[in-house]
């Protein structure tokens, strides 16, 4: 609400309904009316600007569980079906007869909707508490599964550090074991790697997925603005119809371009 404060679009609403009520007043409308229909326009415009303020919920999860995110589709959709029912009444409640009964009749709908809308943002408030709750839930069942995942893995690290201590292990098949059990930890959790060659060109890397260490001037033409030296992989999560979100560039020495 503080946010919404602070909307130009909302002061100028405010400015145009009072400067809609003065004009009404000075054409000798009834009283009501002259209240009423200005009252209705602030009503609308403050709906629609709570509407297009509401922001997705912020960092979603990756993995969110089916169940949840049943939960979660089936309250938007709500919302969005409710925002389109609000929008489709003023078109037929703001018409305006020149007798004195149809100005009766339209005070009473603009009254009507002025309840509907009452209710209806008092729905919308309901709604976004239940999809704040739903999120910090799914954030907290996620945050519980990762965990329990990376406990799983120090485990199985400690188990094979006691092995090899009492020399019924070797050293080099538990260090391998270990790095594959990480990388499945990875992949459980939704994470892909990206190979950088040695020899690649900058120009042809996906933006975000590397870091220059350092930069270093090529020994020959041939070598300008590729990859010199890997130090390390390229770690992300895709999305889908998005853009890969890169959680740790590939670390690179490169030849200056």
């Amino acid at each position: 609400m503080v946010k919404l404060l602070t909307r130009r679009d909302l002061w100028i609403a405010l400015v145009f309904s009072l400067l809609l009520w003065g004009i009404l007043t000075s054409a000798g409308a009834p009283a009501l009316f002259c209240k009423a229909f200005p009252s209705l326009i602030m009503l609308l415009s403050v709906l629609t600007l709570s509407l297009d303020d509401d922001a997705p919920v912020q960092t979603k999860p990756e993995q969110i569980d089916t169940t949840a995110a049943d939960q979660q589709r089936q309250i938007l959709e709500e919302l969005a079906a409710l925002r389109r029912e609000i929008k489709s009444q003023p078109a037929s409640s703001m018409t305006v007869a020149p007798t004195s009964e149809g100005k009766s009749t339209s005070v009473e709908k603009s009254s009507d909707l002025s309840g509907a809308l009452s209710e209806a943002m008092k729905q919308i408030s309901v709604r976004d508490s239940q999809i704040d709750i739903l999120a910090t839930n799914v954030n907290r069942a996620n945050i519980q599964r990762n965990l329990v995942r990376l406990t799983q893995v120090l485990e199985v690290a400690r188990s094979l550090k006691a092995r090899v201590a009492d020399g019924k292990s070797d050293p080099k098949e538990s260090f391998e074991f270990l790095v594959d059990d990480m990388d499945s930890a990875l992949a459980d959790q939704g994470v892909e790697t990206l190979e950088v060659t040695v020899g690649a060109r900058v120009a042809d890397l996906p933006a975000g997925s590397f870091a220059a260490i350092s930069v270093v001037d090529a020994p020959q033409d041939s070598l300008r603005g590729t990859v010199k030296e890997v130090r390390s992989r390229c770690y992300f999560i895709p999305e889908e119809g998005k853009k890969p979100r890169y959680i740790a560039p590939a670390k690179v020495i490169l030849y200056r371009a």
